[in-house]
């Protein structure tokens, strides 16, 4: 079949299934596989990890929370073997919240430790839960016909962590903010749209090529893509007038700091102070300031993707020699030249100019202002921050030694004074809040590499494995001991040397050793921030624990960094951050460097990190994780990932996520927007408790209810359902029989 007659009939599909929704018909879903049904369901495929109550009624499974762990979890298992999910791209369970409070459910697979999924519902509201699956393992002809891309045209999803879903060991539910007390109902769980997993010379004819001269997927439509330049013109112009009319927090400094709040003292710079029970950054001014802001803050280098050697996936490209060929961009190696294009920065100069750079640079400072904002995050163009009309953070990296950020290595703390002393415009700068040294060092999550084990393995002159064999010799005296405790056959020290092997045995002296790596790394760079700059706030370097507090096993490294760190930084690809406390009782301020939450609903094929089911969603789930961070004591700020969507061929590691608050066309994502903006003028006084809880969590799908009643058309309809989801309507819409 065509792509024209797909297209068609796809549209029929939709306009059918718009005319049952609004008559309010039941119908059976096509390509859809229920997997377990409470009507018909053995009780033995259901149980609770966590000692929660469970019982059958009235054609559902009731959930009543024990209370015992933080996160309540309910597993469900086929009666025998696995559940076959080739021939599906997503899974629904229906969840009905009997409770008085908002409930967030994640929905996850077998022993796999992130959730692909999940919902927030309102108390006495039904929704249907829609979860995401995710095949990192494919035919290799998948990857030649789209090279580095998480997310395929076809409908092939991958991570970061190596996973595939197409046997189901076992769906769990997890509830990591329930009470006591409180109680949820569980329906049915299926299977939905088909995967099919096409010939590659029939996916070579369905999809070369399948971006359009805007860096758009060619094959769908959304509300607000980009058909013409005249689209951006009138886009641009539709947001001028809205930035216009709008009002900024008015209760806000010049910084974003609370201008009516207390008043504490004044040092001209950013510090972190706790005040009555909660942490937060002081601004110059001497008021409060929690940090609401966004990283990659710039045009370009975060959205850009690779031509070279996939021009047959574009439908057009600049000719090199054009006005337009002057934003590619080169990468040089050995044997040849790479060429790089961002189609957000390609959009922005076709609208602006060859001044693109300097309205959109200017424009983004009213931008945040208008969504709530008053931080620029990672990252970020100093072309923008360097303006000081808002607040930002500084990148810095230490020298690597091999593959490791190495304190033993000879010179490690003066390159980074080095690098830091570079920085002449941020030093002493009134308007940088701190400094970020690093990203996600391997420190030791399960899905990575990781520090013990590069060390065990490093060439013999790795400093921190010299030093670690220095320490082995003193305490075991002899090769022979060694062995002994760790089950190796070393015929001497030298032998230790070489070794290219990771050692089970070795790990509890490996332990102890990380401790004092670890206390050398993070003071070696306070040190050195101090250096440069003794009223820089050092931020750490934005630990990837997405499995903390569960995961005790690195607690170590978050105490020893809260020990030199002015601020711990997390980066928290989660759905609420209501978990996140220092451990151990421990008291010290906390920011997100980094979260994000994407769906598949406007042309990007891998959602991101954390899945929503379409934008309303996401911007629930915005408005909830952001909210339970102004209500953790600990937590100084979040940090959004990232301005601008990716690229839809892939960054150059292959993320292709919906990440953004602007679109490739640099369209503004208005309900994550929105959300952000309510945020943003009421964050003080919510997180001061001037008026109560902020942040609490309404039904997205009463909003979209209230909406419709207000329609006048179908057309009207379409537009709102195309941006929102199934997932927020009443699961009694969505009978399967």
């Amino acid at each position: 079949m065509s792509k024209i007659a797909d297209m068609r009939s796809l549209k029929n599909v939709v306009v059918l299934y718009l005319f049952l929704i609004i008559t309010g018909c039941s119908q059976k879903e096509s390509g859809s596989l229920i997997l377990f049904d409470p009507g018909s369901a053995n009780p033995d495929q259901v149980r609770s990890i966590t000692g929660d109550q469970i019982t059958f009624n009235d054609r559902s499974v009731v959930l009543n929370f024990a209370g015992d762990q933080p996160t309540s979890i309910i597993e469900f298992s086929p009666e025998e073997g696995t559940w076959d999910a080739s021939d599906y791209r997503f899974v629904r369970c229906e969840i009905e919240n009997t409770g008085t409070e908002p409930q967030l459910v994640e929905l996850g697979f077998g022993g796999y430790d992130l959730t692909q999924g999940a919902t927030i519902v309102s108390p006495g509201a039904k929704k249907s839960l829609k979860a995401v699956i995710y095949r990192s393992s494919h035919p290799d002809y998948i990857d030649r016909l789209f090279p580095v891309m998480h997310g395929k045209p076809d409908g092939i999803l991958r991570g970061w962590m190596a996973t595939t879903f197409d046997s189901i060991v076992s769906i769990k539910l997890l509830f990591p903010e329930m009470k006591p007390g409180a109680s949820v109902r569980v329906g049915r769980i299926w299977l939905e749209e088909s995967y099919v997993l096409y010939p590659e010379e029939e996916l070579k004819d369905m999809f070369y090529p399948f971006v359009d001269k805007f860096g758009q997927y060619m094959y769908d439509e959304w509300p607000d893509k980009i058909h013409s330049v005249k689209d951006l013109k009138a886009h641009q112009l539709k947001e001028s007038e809205e930035l216009d009319k709008m009002n900024t927090p008015s209760e806000w400094n010049q910084y974003g700091g609370w201008a009516k709040g207390p008043q504490l003292k004044a040092s001209g710079r950013f510090r972190v102070e706790k005040v009555d029970g909660k942490w937060w950054f002081v601004d110059p001014e001497g008021k409060l300031f929690w940090s609401h802001g966004m990283d990659c803050v710039e045009f370009g280098r975060q959205t850009r993707t690779r031509i070279s050697d996939r021009e047959h996936l574009f439908q057009d490209v600049p000719d090199i020699d054009s006005p337009e060929g002057a934003l590619y961009s080169y990468s040089e190696a050995e044997v040849d030249t790479t060429l790089w294009l961002s189609f957000h920065a390609l959009n922005l100069f076709r609208h602006y100019g060859d001044s693109w750079k300097e309205i959109s640079a200017n424009r983004l400072h009213t931008r945040f202002r208008n969504w709530g904002m008053n931080t620029i995050g990672n990252w970020s163009d100093p072309n923008i921050y360097l303006q000081r009309k808002t607040p930002y953070v500084l990148t810095a990296y230490t020298q690597k030694t091999g593959l490791i950020a190495d304190p033993y290595a000879e010179g490690f703390q003066e390159n980074l004074v080095e690098t830091l002393g570079s920085k002449c415009e941020e030093l002493g700068d009134p308007w940088c809040m701190g400094v970020f040294v690093d990203n996600e060092l391997k420190w030791g999550v399960k899905w990575g590499s990781k520090i013990p084990e590069q060390i065990l393995v490093a060439p013999p002159d790795q400093p921190a494995k010299l030093q670690f064999i220095e320490q082995m010799e003193a305490q075991y005296q002899t090769i022979q001991l060694l062995n002994n405790a760790w089950s190796t056959d070393f015929l001497d020290w030298n032998g230790l040397l070489g070794n290219e092997k990771i050692i089970p045995g070795a790990k509890k002296d490996m332990r102890e050793f990380m401790k004092m790596f670890t206390a050398l790394y993070y003071s070696s760079c306070r040190e050195a921030v101090k250096a440069v700059d003794p009223e820089m706030l050092y931020l750490g370097c934005r630990m990837d624990f997405h499995l903390y507090p569960e995961d005790t096993s690195l607690n170590y490294i978050i105490k020893i960094a809260s020990e030199y760190c002015d601020v711990v930084s997390f980066n928290r690809y989660r759905y609420t951050c209501s978990g996140l406390l220092p451990p151990d009782d421990g008291d010290f301020p906390i920011i997100i460097g980094e979260f994000h939450f994407g769906s598949l609903e406007t042309g990007l094929l891998q959602p991101g990190l954390r899945y929503a089911a379409g934008p309303m969603e996401r911007a629930a789930f915005y408005k909830h994780y952001v909210g339970s961070a102004l209500q953790n004591p600990y937590i100084v700020g979040t940090h959004w990932f990232q301005l601008a969507d990716q690229s839809v061929t892939g960054r150059s590691d292959g993320e292709n996520y919906q990440a953004g608050f602007l679109t490739v066309g640099d369209v503004p994502q208005r309900e994550i927007i929105e959300v952000s903006r309510e945020l943003g003028h009421n964050m003080y006084r919510s997180r001061y408790n001037v008026n109560g809880k902020p942040g609490s969590s309404e039904s997205t799908w009463g909003v979209l209810e209230s909406e419709i009643s207000s329609f006048s058309g179908i057309h009207d309809l379409y537009l709102k359902i195309c941006r929102s989801s199934t997932s927020h309507i009443d699961f009694d819409w969505f009978q399967l029989y």
